[in-house]
Parts: structure tokens; sequence; C-alpha cells
């Protein structure tokens, strides 16, 4: 063998990665690690808007579906008195029930922004700062005492829906609050022989029913009047959390109007929406002609129902937005400086509107 082959290495594999490949390496791995990321992080948010909103579906499902059932038997009788009525509870105290707690911080708007009832689409409207009162006679149900006895046969009793912005749970040093949609109750009287529907005759707007009277305010399932839900067991009238607006549109059948029905809340005399409208007081039963003097004293056929109801984000956002903070929050530069639409902004974006349409079948009594 020569010495120049004798010098000849043999042919060996070349080991480990060059500085350039490291490099790369690094980074396609930093990329896909990104992108990993953003794919879990909108998958977590996705997620979690998807919770929030079947939070709210579920609400709005409780809330129309015993709306339905008690607008669906809502009685009335040609005795000259109130079976159905409906306010607009526009006021910085939420009407006159004295449970509203007003917030101490950017409170929801009275008036202006928050009451736009001439809407095309009651998805649109807004029914005040407490939205509407609404209060009827339904079918109720028979009520049992400890023993399983019933008490109280099946019965007509008064119903009254609207929205109570208070504390979230019954110890009052409780600084949560929250809007809840409240369905107070008022039924025949029970064993302590408390006023109820059948003692105090029939007609809604009577003392007997939107009084401060104890009525059967410790029974439950049965608050005091259809003003006030209760006393000691408020929460038991409460259908509903994060309903920041409750409001109606009542018909009747008419088949000289747009689509066979009359509007009869919130309307002007001659059948148009209003943003200012007479107080709807039914006394007078289905089918009777509208005038100007009698449109908001008739019975309705038809009922659109609304409800507002906050993401569980959107309670979060409104509950940060209302409370007092030191340094205080500053009104958001988009909203220029404008707390109520700071307040409705924050809100529109952050919840659901539900509606549904309810004939009512209950019929006279």
């Amino acid at each position: 063998m020569s010495a120049r082959s004798s010098r000849l290495l043999p042919w060996r594999p070349r080991v480990g990665f060059t500085l350039v490949e490291l490099l790369v390496a690094a980074g396609i791995t930093t990329f896909m690690a990104g992108f990993i990321a953003v794919i879990v992080m909108n998958i977590s948010s996705t997620a979690s808007r998807s919770g929030s909103r079947l939070g709210a579906d579920a609400q709005a499902r409780l809330i129309l579906d015993q709306l339905e059932r008690d607008l669906q038997g809502a009685l009335y009788r040609d005795d000259g008195n109130v079976w159905l009525a409906a306010d607009i509870l526009n006021g910085a105290s939420g009407g006159a029930t004295g449970l509203w707690q007003i917030a101490p911080r950017n409170p929801k708007p009275v008036g202006g922004i928050s009451l736009l009832l001439n809407t095309p689409s009651i998805n649109g409207a807004r029914f005040g700062t407490a939205g509407v009162w609404l209060r009827f006679f339904t079918h109720g149900n028979s009520v049992t005492n400890a023993a399983l006895d019933v008490s109280v046969p099946s019965a007509p009793v008064a119903v009254g829906y609207q929205i109570i912005r208070r504390h979230t749970a019954t110890n009052p040093a409780n600084l949560e609050t929250a809007y809840v949609l409240h369905r107070a109750e008022a039924r025949p009287a029970l064993a302590n022989s408390r006023p109820g529907v059948f003692e105090s005759g029939y007609g809604i707007t009577s003392t007997a029913y939107t009084g401060g009277g104890p009525n059967n305010s410790n029974v439950i399932g049965d608050p005091r009047t259809v003003l006030v839900p209760g006393t000691s067991r408020t929460l038991d009238a409460a259908i509903g959390d994060n309903v920041i607006d409750f409001g109606i549109r009542a018909y009747a059948r008419d088949d000289a109007a747009p689509g066979g029905l009359r509007l009869l809340f919130p309307a002007t005399a001659a059948g148009a929406l209003s943003n200012s409208p007479a107080a709807l007081q039914s006394r007078l039963p289905p089918g009777t002609p509208a005038t100007a003097s009698t449109y908001n004293r008739i019975f309705p056929d038809v009922v659109d129902v609304m409800v507002r109801i906050l993401t569980d984000a959107g309670a979060e956002q409104i509950a940060n937005l209302e409370r007092v903070q030191t340094p205080a929050l500053a009104v958001p530069q988009r909203y220029n400086g404008n707390a109520q639409l700071w307040w409705w902004g924050v809100a529109a974006e952050n919840s659901r509107v539900y509606t549904r349409r309810i004939v009512l079948r209950g019929g006279g009594l």
C-alpha cells in the first residue's frame, strides 16, 4: 500500500446540526407554538362566550315559558274592574316598589336612550329604567300545606312582573347587586286568613293588590302584593337574573288594522307606536271596537314580550361600571365622555334580546 493511500481515512456521516439549522428549527417551533396558543385561546374564548350565551338562553326560556303560561291563561270579567295593566317604570328609583337600589356610580340611564318604545321592531325597543310593570289575573295552581294537603284549590291569582335592582343575597350587607326579574303573586287567603284575591275582589289596580299590606308574605310562592314582591321571602319570586330590560306590546284583533292587529300599548289613540304612552288598564272585553278614548282599556288578544338579558361577562362588566372605585374609572374615549352611552354600549354588546308572541286564550271568568 502506498504512503498516499495509507493516509486516506474512511468516510464518516456528519453528526449534529449547524447553527443555521438550529435557528431555523427554533423559529419553526416558536411559530407553531404561537399558532397553537392562538387556536387554544380562540377555542377557550369561544367556549366561554358560548357558555355565557347558553346561560342567557336558559334564563330566557324559563322567563318566556312562564310568561306564556300565565298570559295564555289570563282572565277577564266585564265588570268594570281592571283585569290587565301595564306601566312603564322610568323613574330613577325604578318605580314605586321601594326595592330598586340605585347604583352608586354610572346607574342605568333614566329616560333618554333607555326609553325607545317606537322602534319598528320590539327587538330594538327599550322600556325605560326598570322596564314594564305588567300585572293581570290568571289561572292559578292549587297550594299545599306542610302535610301536603290542598289548602287552596286551583283558583285565579293575581301576578305581577317587574325588574328590580337589588342585593343578590338576603343579607343586606352584601354589596353585590343584580338586575332581577320578579314574578310576584297574590292568591286566595291561606290558613292565616290574611287578605287574598277572593276576599279583596277583582281589580288589579286596587290597593289590596298594590298596597303595602302584609298579605301572605311569609308563605313560599305568595309574596304580599303584585307591586312589592314580598318582604321576608323576596328571592322566592325571582325567575331571572341579569335581566336589564323587560317590555310588551299589546294588540287587539281588528280587521281594519294592518295585519289584523291594532296596537293598544305602547300606543297613541290612533294605534301608532308612542314613546309616551298612556298606561294600559284593560277593563273592556276583547272584541270591543277601539276608539280614541277606549283603546288603552281593551283586553288584548295578543301580546309580544321582550326581555334583554346580560351574559355572564356582561353582568360582570356592568357591575364593575356601576361600582365605586378609587381612582374612578374614566369613560372610554369612544363614548365621548358620556356615561349614559357607556352604560348602554357595554349592555348592548354583552346582552341578548329574546322575544315571543303570545296569544291570550284564558277567556272570561
